[in-house]
């Protein structure tokens, strides 16, 4: 099988889920495997999109099997559904199967795992086909049945007012139920009557027969905006086309006028085009917001002894929730900071803004590990409240001594790359921030020798190129032969393929020592 199929399996034992895991890679079939052992687990993972197929245990301590079956039953009543059971007698497997299970394979015999699984997804696939067939008989049936209807079943069906008039403009047929629904007349009412009855301004009445007799081409009609007036005296713009009668020998005997209510679609127009115009200054408030969050990066790069900065943030939208920011401690001392929040838009933008501000606050006069400490105290709630968290890579950067004391909150994409081409990663990493409301921060320290280059980097560079298995390695290699912190900015930047639209907000930030 060439396409990933995607499995829920119920089950409590781990050794006997990975067991059915390589019971199927045995088969070679190509799946994910999400585990669950719980009844609310189970009315989760049942909810979402995308299931292929259900594996079930029969009997767990707190749920069974039977009982996830009635669930899946219920909810997804096509869902390929395979026992896979220690113990499971006759009596309990003809109960399944009449239950709607679609197999049931002994977990001491999982070699019929593999053919189960594939019979089962193949009665599926039959399953969609067959009803995809009687859809399509249902379609045909109704067709015929709606052809074999006689003229005036499908004339009095149209929910258009189709007046049909003599040379003189008199009415000789009109189609009831849409003529008591637009006019609110009967058609008793209207029958011998001029057309004229609909009309409401003269002019226009008089107008329209110009126009009809002035129609050369007996099969060409017009199409007229006008006013129409109802039974109870009431004005609506309606849309009518117009167009000549004619008999089986092909020569003229009168109109036909179809009339439509479009004073809905008027509203409509103009509620769209208020709509758009909503669109646009949102649009505008967009674009001024992208302004002001450029603006609160920073607008020009550290100048510090020795050492070459540069970075470049691109974000997935107008705006987004990755940042790079960094703040002059003294003339050797400079702190740098990578977060990524959660998510992407305006509502990753708003919190990236405020996480922003709260380091600002905090990272000045303390060292990496106790602002990021104040940072999560005073950060916690907000992002408790929005559900969402922050990887943060923050780290103080002395250029005398040539060190980095750095702390890594969760962020991970981070490297130094040594001048020899030789690839080292960043220990240790704690949680990120919003996760733990007192989570303790170690530092870790890099010391720089001539050549050296520190990488920070968020995961929209990998998300840009899946095709591409991106390492730390790989990224490095980029950077071969390059002189300057921008060029290597630009180069891990450009692996990236410059996707359209972006998955995700893509960051980098480099620090090369030069001394």
């Amino acid at each position: 099988m060439t396409q990933t199929l995607r499995i829920l399996h119920l089950e409590d034992d781990p050794m006997d889920a990975e067991l059915v895991l390589m019971a199927l890679a045995a088969e070679g079939i190509n799946c994910e495997v999400q585990v669950v052992s719980k009844r609310e687990e189970f009315g989760t993972a049942l909810l979402r999109d995308g299931i292929d197929l259900i594996l079930a245990d029969f009997a767990l301590p707190a749920f069974d099997g039977m009982s996830a079956l009635s669930m899946v039953r219920e909810r997804r009543p096509d869902l390929p559904f395979v026992f896979v059971s220690g113990k499971l007698g006759e009596e309990a497997a003809i109960e399944s199967l009449k239950s709607g299970a679609t197999d049931y394979v002994l977990k001491s015999r999982l070699s019929r795992l593999g053919p189960a699984v594939q019979r089962a997804l193949s009665e599926a696939k039959e399953r969609v086909k067959q009803k995809q067939t009687e859809k399509e008989l249902e379609r045909a049936y109704v067709e015929i049945e709606k052809r074999a209807e006689d003229y005036r079943s499908l004339f009095n069906s149209i929910r258009d007012v189709i007046v049909v008039t003599d040379d003189n403009r008199n009415i000789l047929h009109v189609n009831q139920p849409a003529l008591q629904e637009v006019f609110g007349y009967q058609i008793e009412e209207v029958v011998e009557e001029s057309v004229g009855i609909l009309y409401a301004e003269d002019e226009e009445f008089r107008q329209t027969g110009t126009e009809i007799v002035g129609m050369l081409d007996s099969d060409k009609g017009k199409l007229l905006e006008l006013h129409f007036r109802r039974k109870n005296g009431e004005i609506f713009i309606g849309e009518l086309y117009v167009m000549k009668r004619l008999d089986r020998f092909g020569a003229a005997t009168g109109n036909v006028s179809i009339v439509r209510d479009i004073n809905e679609r008027k509203k409509a127009e103009a509620d769209l085009r208020e709509s758009e115009l909503r669109r646009y200054q949102m649009q505008l408030e967009l674009h001024y917001a992208a302004e002001i969050q450029a603006r609160l990066l920073p607008r020009s790069y550290p100048q510090i002894v020795n050492f070459d900065i540069a970075a470049k943030c691109l974000p997935a939208k107008q705006v987004g929730g990755d940042f790079y920011d960094w703040q002059g401690v003294s003339p050797t001392v400079i702190d740098l900071t990578l977060g990524d929040v959660m998510g992407k838009g305006m509502a990753a933008a708003m919190l990236m803004a405020t996480v922003r501000a709260a380091l600002h606050a905090v990272t000045l006069n303390n060292s990496p590990a106790k602002a990021l400490h104040l940072a999560q105290r005073a950060l916690f709630a907000d992002l408790e409240n929005s559900e969402s968290f922050v990887t943060l890579f923050h780290g103080q950067l002395d250029a005398a001594k040539r060190t980095l004391t750095f702390v890594d909150c969760g962020h991970g994409y981070v490297f130094l790359r040594r001048a020899n081409g030789s690839v080292e990663s960043l220990s240790p990493r704690g949680l990120p921030l919003g996760v733990q409301g007192e989570e303790v921060y170690h530092e870790g320290t890099i010391r720089f020798e001539r050549g050296d280059v520190l990488v920070l980097y968020s995961d929209g560079v990998i998300d840009a190129n899946p095709q591409l298995a991106l390492t730390n390695q790989i990224l490095s290699e980029q950077m071969t032969g390059l002189e300057t912190a921008m060029d290597m900015v630009n180069a891990l930047i450009n692996l990236t393929g410059h996707p359209d639209p972006q998955p995700d907000d893509i960051t980098v930030l480099v620090a090369r020592y030069t001394g």
